[in-house]
């Protein structure tokens, strides 16, 4: 599948209710829900080899994001998947109220 550039894989997260978190080498991204962390986060990489992201780096991404499926990952970071969608799988899966 085609690779998914770092800037719109940092923009949808921060629609997605993702909080940006800049370190020295990556930007972390903690998903809030209720005014509290989720446990769900991910960081992209600042270095000039980071600029896209392919299906193996999206992949170890799942972990991170508490997703089943990688179908999931790419529709999070892609747009197709709602704020709203998401928490939700989060709520089915009992990590949050």
């Amino acid at each position: 599948m085609p690779s998914i550039p770092r800037r719109i894989i940092e923009a949808s997260l921060l629609i997605k209710g993702f909080v940006k978190e800049d370190g020295t080498h990556h930007c972390y991204f903690h998903h809030e829900y209720k005014g509290k962390r989720t446990g769900s986060y991910t960081y992209t990489s600042h270095g000039s080899g980071f600029k896209e992201y392919d299906d193996n780096l999206i992949n170890k991404m799942k972990k991170q994001l508490r997703l089943k499926r990688f179908g999931e990952v790419r529709d999070l970071l892609k747009c197709p998947m709602t704020k709203d969608l998401y928490n939700e799988k989060l709520r089915e899966d009992g990590l949050i109220d």
